[in-house]
């Protein structure tokens, strides 16, 4: 039998203990591959420890999954916290067991590092996949011009460069000079089980409490208005994130406690398991570059309101849901309201069955391989 090739992942975001949900996508995209390739992962972060590194690996789910932490210093430290960062790199790449055919890198800039070492010292192919919003929303074109002349110089050796959207294609093309492939997310199929009874009229929004991209607090402004003519309405929100106390804060402002649950983050399968107990979802982000929890609230069976942030008007249409402007509260509101009468008149098999041919395990299984066979050596 023929063995299979190593695809070598190098992600920025991946699960961890700190942020279970941190490009969970990835890790997802990771064991869809697996059975395609032999698959391994190197993860590096930096953290407060008195170790300067240390290195853990583990196999489930048919990946090898490396993850090294590295002594962190202040800002002051950077230059240093960049040498560890290459240095944690190899000492991963140290754990492989077996030769890597190919790298794919997801988030520049950093990942790169091992990426075009391996490509100079052993010519290993690699690609690269950026899902950052900062090519979206501004960040990208803030930076400074050193940081810009080594993110662009460190993808020139890339063999394929990859974006989840054609509105990320677009801005990556204008921000780089650098054209890329469509390729997007995987959205993983999972049993619809029966959904728990609740009373009331029941949203869910689900999402990392991070207001200047997911502008929560405005999603809470829309509702509280929203409550005004519908009493019967109840919001659930799935997330942490370095704004929780805002969010908290303005609930309590808004008289809310009653009608809005705020639950922390989950895991994935838990989130999964309860997207479909809910009438219908609500993104409200200023920016979004694909949107995985609102194509898994479609798959759920659910209707949607979203705003139009980028990456999910791929998918999303007035057959599966309710389109609004960035930063509209009224509009927001008022859809909420439209939504709260309508979300039974959705044809939700259909809308299932849409995104899954879309985005299921066939079809991003064969962008896949196909793109790593184009560039893998014979």
């Amino acid at each position: 039998m023929k063995s299979k090739k190593h695809v070598l992942i190098l992600p920025k975001w991946y699960p961890n203990e700190t942020d279970i949900q941190l490009g969970i996508f990835i890790q997802n995209q990771a064991i869809l591959l697996s059975e395609q390739f032999q698959v391994s992962v190197i993860y590096v972060r930096g953290k407060k420890q008195k170790e300067k590194f240390a290195v853990s690996s583990n196999f489930q789910n048919g990946v090898q999954e490396i993850s090294v932490t590295y002594q962190q210093g202040n800002f002051l430290s950077k230059p240093f916290n960049l040498l560890r960062y290459h240095k944690a790199q190899k000492l991963g790449l140290a754990a492989l067991k077996t030769p890597v055919s190919l790298c794919h890198v997801h988030v520049p800039i950093r990942p790169l590092f091992l990426a075009n070492y391996l490509n100079k010292h052993q010519q290993i192919p690699f690609c690269v996949t950026e899902h950052w919003s900062g090519h979206l929303n501004g960040a990208y074109t803030k930076k400074s011009f050193i940081y810009k002349w080594f993110y662009r110089h460190a993808l020139k050796k890339a063999a394929v460069l990859t974006t989840v959207s054609a509105k990320l294609q677009t801005s990556f093309l204008n921000n780089t000079g650098y054209p890329s492939k469509v390729i997007p997310n995987y959205i993983q199929s999972f049993p619809l089980k029966h959904p728990i009874k609740k009373e009331g009229i029941n949203l869910i929004s689900v999402s990392d409490l991070n207001n200047s991209t997911k502008n929560v607090t405005g999603l809470l402004n829309a509702f509280s208005m929203a409550l005004q003519q519908n009493e019967n309405l109840i919001l659930t929100i799935i997330g942490d994130g370095p704004d929780r106390l805002m969010v908290e804060e303005k609930i309590i402002a808004l008289h809310l406690k009653n009608n809005v649950r705020l639950l922390g983050r989950f895991e994935h399968s838990a989130v999964l398991e309860a997207l479909p107990s809910y009438q219908f979802y609500i993104c409200n982000s200023n920016v979004e570059t694909f949107g995985m929890t609102v194509a898994e609230a479609v798959l759920a069976g659910l209707p949607v309101i979203c705003t139009k942030c980028g990456g999910p008007e791929a998918f999303l249409n007035k057959e599966n849901a309710i389109l609004v402007d960035t930063n509209d509260t009224t509009m927001l509101a008022k859809s909420i309201l439209t939504m709260s009468r309508q979300y039974q008149n959705y044809n939700h098999e259909k809308n299932q069955k849409d995104i899954l041919e879309k985005y299921g395990k066939k079809a991003i299984t064969n962008k896949w391989t196909a793109l790593y066979q184009s560039i893998l050596p014979e």
